[in-house]
């Protein structure tokens, strides 16, 4: 039996949300970040702290969705400036886990200064922009 060779093709698509210390005020809970279409697969992205959180003890981010907190980024800190690489794991967003989420830990005082900026490169299932061939 031969493969059947898909002709359509399409673009990556990215997505971006900018976040503030103030927009996740509260620990170990998930802020809905970035919604994707159903069908939407994660083949990339990142997390940029461009601000290091300003706190006294820890902070951290974990990118993920309503099933699995840490999908595509285990908690990682955000008290320094630095880029961190999302890991695409194949999964395929469903009517009920559309939305990647950030969840934000901390221990000690709360954040007095931060910036971050999340970025999703994702694909959907079944679309395609033009045919190959």
């Amino acid at each position: 039996m031969a493969i059947t060779k898909n002709r359509g093709r399409q673009g990556v698509i990215s997505a971006y949300v900018d976040i503030l210390f103030g927009d996740t005020p509260t620990t170990a809970t998930a802020y809905a970040a970035i919604d994707l279409p159903v069908g939407a697969q994660v083949v990339g992205g990142d997390l940029v702290v461009d601000t290091p959180w300003a706190t006294t003890s820890t902070a951290t981010f974990s990118v993920g969705d309503a099933s699995s907190a840490t999908r595509y980024l285990g908690a990682t800190s955000i008290m320094s400036a630095a880029r961190t690489a999302l890991v695409p794991t194949g999964f395929r967003t469903t009517a009920t886990q559309p939305t990647v989420n950030v969840t934000y830990a901390f221990t000690g005082s709360a954040a007095t200064a931060g910036a971050a900026r999340l970025r999703v490169d994702y694909i959907v299932n079944k679309r395609a922009a033009f045919a190959q061939g």
